[in-house]
């Protein structure tokens, strides 16, 4: 069990544009000059670097940063973020020798801009450059192999600010209340139901997890220490009428994207669903996780994003069911 709830760090693929949309649209709170973290002050526009280009919500905008850092790394060149861009709204990013958070963005105004073929799938020629200027790569980027060879570091970069930390660890300690038990004897596993506009848009070829993949998944995590189960999804109906009551589960709702995030981030094992929103909860998570492994349907304009087997999406060491 983790005994600290302190972590280191969906997503519609529009048909139009064959890419991806995210999360549930949600209002962000005003930014206050506290939270701002130190922008470079550098005069010079001789360094090279590469920008990401963010599109979508949330869960897309987590890879979008996650890939373009991962690439920087490999070229041993910085990543340029603006001081407004909405993840520095969420996590407690800092300079480094790999990130360059820009007052501006003026470093990327003449970037030459690579762009991947396939939103779901590693892409060689997307990374195939000489690192001899400044480029922006885009446009959702959605395999851990671009940025793998940075994740220590990128967990660095995506821990929770305090105001949704603390708020998380709230929501726990009333669930923990609520169930009589402690975070010492309790094992809490997140669970994230992805459903409304994936099911709205199944024609199309996008599929959500199952009433069988969830009770397979719960059945996997049964026989740990008094397993407590969290559920997070954007239908509550159908998740109270098809999450097995054996179990000790609790529902939450009326959170905003990030503080849900961090919630399941803050678990000690993750069953996840579909989309990048679910994807990123569980790396975040970073303790055991299943996956449903169909999340698009076979012939689906949606499939021909993926790798055949879908394993530049989903982690090697996660439990596909």
């Amino acid at each position: 069990m983790k005994f600290s709830i302190t972590h280191t760090a969906t997503e519609v693929f529009s048909d139009a544009s064959k890419r991806f949309n995210a999360d549930i649209a949600t209002k962000l709170p005003d930014r206050s000059t506290s939270l701002l973290p130190e922008t470079s002050t550098t005069n010079s526009l001789s360094e090279t670097y590469v920008c990401p280009t963010f599109e979508g919500r949330l869960g897309n905008n987590l890879f979008q940063f996650a890939s373009g850092f991962g690439i920087a790394v490999s070229k041993g060149l910085k990543l340029v973020i603006g001081e407004k861009d909405r993840l520095l709204q969420i996590f407690q990013m800092k300079n480094s020798k790999h990130l360059l958070i820009s007052k501006d963005k003026r470093e990327c105004i003449k970037a030459t801009l690579r762009k991947e073929r396939h939103l779901c799938t590693y892409d060689d020629h997307l990374v195939n450059f000489t690192p001899n200027g400044t480029f922006s790569v885009g446009n959702y980027l959605q395999s851990w192999k671009y940025f793998h060879n940075a994740s220590q570091e990128l967990r660095e970069q995506y821990k929770f600010r305090a105001h949704i930390q603390n708020k998380v660890d709230h929501i726990i300690k009333q669930i923990l209340e609520k169930f009589n038990t402690t975070r010492k004897d309790a094992t809490l596993i997140a669970i994230h139901i992805r459903r409304g506009d994936f099911v709205r848009l199944k024609s199309s070829g996008y599929a959500v997890a199952t009433k069988e993949y969830f009770e397979k998944a719960m059945a996997l995590f049964s026989n740990y220490s008094s397993p407590l189960y969290i559920v997070c999804s954007n239908n509550l109906e159908w998740s109270r009428a098809n999450i097995p009551k054996k179990y000790k589960v609790e529902f939450t709702s009326g959170n905003l994207p990030e503080v849900d995030l961090a919630l399941m981030a803050s678990c000690d094992h993750m069953i996840s669903s579909v989309g990048t929103y679910s994807w990123w909860a569980a790396w975040l998570n970073n303790g055991k996780v299943t996956y449903y492994k169909w999340p698009a349907a076979e012939g689906s304009p949606i499939r021909s994003h993926f790798s055949s087997d879908y394993m530049d999406f989903f982690y090697p060491h996660w439990i596909g069911l």
